[in-house]
């Protein structure tokens, strides 16, 4: 059983490198036709400033093939590539151009799409579609005889002109087959690792980008926690404090003032209730009881059932996540909802939930006015949140209105 398996991962890992070979060249062929056109057109025009939203579509452009190849190289090597881009420190077309040319894996894309990938693309296929047609070629070259009749079949250096000259191509055809396969498959591979290294972020920007991230998660952290004891100071322990003081003012009536007493001592339990009330409130906002017990599906319905805006929920899971994913998710999709019915001036709201392989997707899209701020304190710490679980977090225009979305990876 374990030789059988061994042949069938590696039957499918040459369909896989001979498919990224192929595939390659039309590819490679469209990035540097798009590449070239689209950067030459806004360099020129740039000094009128009609080319930099051109050179903003080729960047976006190029960002988006890039996604594709890795994807593409993923599929080939059986395991995910992923994306580090630079976050824009200033608002507007100017500032996400600049942070995007100053942007090492913006060059590192380019590379790979406008020089390498076009060459190599079409340096594989054809060692693909020559190997291959050779070897099948020379397999079912008594076929091709038979097909053509008496006029033989010329193979450039060779001429085959009688049925038992056909037949002899056959072993030979299996022995090319012999090297086709391996070195195919190599070849297919040996493309996708070179994409690999140029499209994956590398170990120093990694570095950088969890040292980032985990400092961005110890201050929303914090914030966190500030906003939890500003909560119990200005709200159930100035609410306990005045309970305390009805409480001994009643003490002091019981005996002069009974009925004084007793309505002290009834605005006394009306302050504890209320007081209860805020701290079930509190305690909800830092992790609420029905996702540590049904998950993130039931604790978002119940969410988008109290939200003025018309919520429609989709959830997409097949059984239940990582606690830490959980949490994240809720509390994006609490987030944007609360910005939703507050900012947006929307109607109807979407919130989207699925489970594809190892991430978890997460979208909120709304019809309202748009403009929201990914600057802004709240997206901030929802971002902070995502990225301290190596997960993503954008914001995108959406016809009308807007969409946040949320990837986060689901490993325990």
């Amino acid at each position: 059983m374990p030789e059988v398996g061994s042949r069938v991962g590696s039957m499918a890992a040459t369909w896989r490198g001979n498919t990224y070979l192929l595939v390659s060249f039309p590819v490679g062929l469209a990035s540097f036709v798009f590449l070239v056109t689209g950067i030459s057109v806004g360099v020129s025009l740039a000094i009128v400033w009609v080319g930099l939203p051109i050179l903003a579509a080729t960047l976006v452009g190029s960002r988006w093939m890039a996604r594709f190849e890795r994807r593409r190289a993923a599929i080939t090597l059986g395991e995910p590539i992923p994306s580090t881009y630079l976050t824009p420190h200033r608002r507007g077309l100017l500032g996400w151009l600049h942070t995007a040319i100053g942007d090492s894996a913006t060059w590192k894309d380019i590379l790979w799409l406008l020089i390498l990938l076009p060459a190599l693309g079409l340096a594989g296929f054809t060692l693909a579609v020559s190997l291959w047609g050779a070897a099948l070629g020379l397999v079912f070259l008594p076929a091709w005889y038979w097909a053509v009749g008496d006029t033989g079949v010329d193979l450039g250096a060779v001429n085959v002109n009688t049925l038992d000259e056909a037949w002899i191509g056959i072993p030979v055809g299996l022995v090319l087959l012999t090297f086709t396969v391996p070195l195919t498959r190599l070849a297919g591979i040996g493309l996708a690792r070179l994409g690999r290294v140029l499209l994956a972020p590398s170990e120093r920007r990694r570095v950088v980008e969890l040292e980032r991230t985990r400092a961005g998660a110890v201050d929303s952290q914090a914030a966190e926690l500030q906003r939890i004891e500003r909560d119990l100071h200005d709200g159930a322990q100035a609410r306990l404090v005045a309970l305390a003081m009805d409480l001994g003012m009643a003490q002091e009536k019981l005996d002069s003032d009974p009925a004084g007493a007793r309505a002290l001592v009834a605005e006394a339990h009306s302050e504890a209730k209320r007081a209860l009330v805020e701290l079930r409130d509190l305690s909800r906002g830092i992790y609420p009881a029905i996702l540590t017990d049904r998950g993130i599906g039931p604790a978002l319905s119940s969410i988008a059932a109290g939200n003025p805006v018309e919520v429609r929920l989709d959830v997409e899971l097949d059984g239940r996540l990582p606690a830490a994913v959980e949490a994240a998710a809720y509390f994006v999709a609490v987030e944007a909802l609360t910005n939703v019915a507050k900012h947006s001036g929307a109607e109807h709201c979407r919130v989207h939930v699925v489970h594809r392989g190892d991430r978890l997707r997460l979208d909120v899209t709304d019809d309202g006015a748009g403009g929201a701020d990914p600057a802004g304190a709240g997206l901030t710490g929802l971002r902070q949140r995502v990225e301290a679980l190596d997960g993503t977090l954008v914001i995108e225009p959406a016809h009308p209105g807007t969409t946040i979305r949320a990837e986060l990876p689901c490993v325990s």
